[in-house]
């Protein structure tokens, strides 16, 4: 395990840093009204992606060992190509995206949505390292075609982001097909019991997921419609950088999920995910104050003059960046041990203090209000998964104390269990 821990934590830092490399160059190249209209755009593809992965997404992880690989992937396709046409026509009739972008939200989202396929039935498989690739693959390839169209063909328009996009998730996807190991059986392509127990299980799942999109970024549309598109930049640089605190978080919980969906010893399963709550929060927290150190000066010499106040986004995200860390650990054990509604519940207690403090805070302190917002609904959401774990799990106060014997116990998990 501690090699799939390690190798999927060196993916997620390329990535983190790849991703800050897209941020830099669009921020200094669109400024802070173009990165307002590409969070718009990059939220719309969420939300599609959000419902096209009630049947292709973290779903398979948990089926994948449990059923023939062709009758996963044909469902999942054909529910990917109906909710990116039909989501893209919606949210460009509720004018939640500009209207120009409508067929290139539709094409990408699409392409997202075939390459997230590929990459859960490889985390189904244990592939990890495919994954991996193949994700670093993906983001890098937006770097650098990003960087051509900007500088050498001079192309500085946010339909080059969309370009960028497009062609990524095209050699993402190819790559991803690769690494898929398909057993040669005679079934039947088609199962309706299966597809059946995709949405029931992948809706608990994406129920969770959908709310706590919006938990993340409906701060987002309330931005744009009290302020501009140039506020909403600001705040998204903001928001960027304090998720990118997330790296080893989402790398554990990766590999904790695929190994809980693969085990069936409870014990194990309990001690591994409390032993890496108490590594996340340790960690998350020591970034967290290295990240809050830094003076609005670096954010200006980096973004250029626009985003002289991305350090009050950060300070007001800070505390719920510690508690949505955290938060993984539960809601991969949640998943992986087959009771995703509790994320649900989890997600929808959160979505609740977004809507109330939302329409409160933000008109009367701006990005501010929208951090504190943010914080306040992921530290919601993750008392409810921290009260329901302790009595699911059967533990003890004090088993979530940090103790000298945790680093050992951690350690033995990772060297016990590859």
């Amino acid at each position: 395990m501690i090699r799939k821990i390690l190798s999927t934590t060196a993916a997620r830092l390329l990535i983190a840093f790849a991703n800050l490399g897209i941020v830099w160059l669009a921020a200094r190249t669109l400024g802070a009204e173009g990165m307002g209209t590409i969070s718009l755009f990059i939220l719309g593809i969420s939300i599609i992606q959000m419902i096209s992965a009630m049947v292709g997404g973290s779903a398979l992880v948990y089926l994948v060992p449990r059923y023939p690989v062709v009758q996963l992937l044909l469902p999942s396709w054909l529910w990917a190509v109906f909710v990116s046409l039909s989501g893209s026509y919606l949210l460009c009739l509720f004018g939640l995206i500009p209207g120009e972008l409508a067929t290139s939200l539709a094409a990408v989202s699409l392409l997202q949505s075939l390459f997230s396929i590929n990459q859960n039935i490889q985390l189904g498989q244990e592939k990890v390292l495919q994954y991996n690739f193949a994700a670093v693959f993906q983001t890098l390839t937006v770097l650098v075609t990003l960087a051509i169209l900007f500088r050498v063909f001079g192309q500085r328009t946010i339909q080059s982001y969309i370009t960028a996009l497009f062609v990524s998730y095209i050699f993402g996807i190819l790559l991803s097909f690769s690494g898929l190991s398909r057993r040669r059986e005679k079934v039947k392509r088609w199962n309706p019991e299966l597809f059946r127990e995709i949405f029931r299980f992948g809706g608990y799942l994406q129920a969770a997921s959908f709310m706590q999109l919006f938990n993340y970024r409906l701060s987002y549309y309330i931005i744009e419609k009290y302020f501009d598109r140039a506020t909403l930049g600001i705040f998204s640089i903001g928001v960027q950088i304090s998720e990118s605190v997330w790296i080893i978080s989402k790398s554990i919980a990766l590999v904790q999920y695929a190994r809980i969906s693969n085990s069936k010893d409870s014990l194990y399963t309990r001690n591994l995910t409390l032993g890496f709550i108490k590594f996340t929060a340790l960690f998350t927290t020591l970034i967290t104050c290295i990240l809050l150190m830094l003076p609005s000066d670096f954010f200006v010499l980096v973004f250029q003059s626009d985003f002289s106040n991305v350090n009050k986004v950060i300070l007001s995200l800070a505390a719920g960046i510690i508690a949505v860390a955290v938060s993984l650990m539960f809601s991969h054990y949640f998943s992986g041990s087959g009771k995703p509604w509790h994320n649900t519940i989890s997600s929808g207690i959160g979505l609740v203090f977004t809507i109330v403090l939302g329409f409160t805070l933000i008109p009367a302190m701006g990005i501010a209000g929208a951090g504190i917002t943010a914080s306040v609904s992921y530290i919601a959401g993750m008392t409810y998964q921290l009260l329901i774990f302790r009595k699911v799990a059967d533990c003890r106060w004090s088993d979530f104390l940090i103790k000298k014997e945790d680093i050992v116990q951690v350690a033995g998990i990772l060297r016990g269990r590859v």
